[in-house]
């Protein structure tokens, strides 16, 4: 009974003794896997502030550009509305709006709309104020037919013969067909111009 006793009391020793090992090691593991977590953090938080400070440096960047061009929209209307003579081409106004959206590429969408929106305004604005001084100009005084005749001489014999003009007549053709000429029609029923005949008509043909 003794010796049972005393075997009881040895694993129970031994018993308490693996718990303890056991424990210490769960401990030593879970505060080696915090510490990890910790130092993870830790870069995790030095790598976003360094994203931050390069995203405050490019914004920077962002304003001055958009500075400077704002400043040359200014610089270029204040040419344009100085004199008509200093008119930009179609292919100059499209070079400048290609190289202001090329400059914004990859930049903040936000203030690429704006600037776009600003620069449209500009030429929309640019494009009424040349409307608007061309449709001052005088228009084009229209030149003179010479072929128009004013005064018709009464040079046509008296007799005749009545014909409706047909489409494809031309006073040359009906001339032919009635043994008459061109100018006795023409005088006769006071044409002005032979390229004015319109089917339908009737015309006085004289003949003798």
């Amino acid at each position: 009974m003794g010796g049972s006793m005393t075997i009881i009391r040895r694993k129970a020793v031994w018993l308490v003794a693996l718990c303890l090992f056991a424990g210490q090691g769960l401990a030593q593991a879970q505060t080696s896997n915090l510490a990890y977590q910790v130092a993870n953090m830790a870069e995790d938080m030095r790598i976003l502030d360094e994203s931050i400070r390069s995203m405050r440096v490019e914004l920077e960047s962002m304003r001055r550009e958009n500075g400077q061009l704002r400043v040359q929209v200014s610089e270029y209307e204040t040419r344009v509305g100085s004199s008509m003579d200093q008119l930009a081409t179609i292919g100059q106004v499209n070079a400048a709006v290609s190289k202001a959206v090329a400059g914004l590429e990859m930049r903040d969408e936000k203030m690429k709309n704006e600037i776009i929106l600003k620069v449209n305004q500009e030429i929309t604005d640019f494009a009424n104020s040349v409307k608007k001084s061309i449709g001052g100009l005088p228009a084009a005084s229209a030149k003179p037919d010479p072929n128009l005749r004013k005064s018709f001489p009464k040079n046509f014999p008296d007799t005749g013969t009545p014909y409706i003009v047909r489409t494809g007549d031309n006073l040359s053709s009906i001339a032919k067909k009635f043994n008459s000429t061109v100018d006795w029609i023409q005088n006769a029923n006071k044409i002005a111009s032979p390229r004015h005949l319109q089917a339908g008509r009737t015309l006085f043909i004289p003949h003798n």
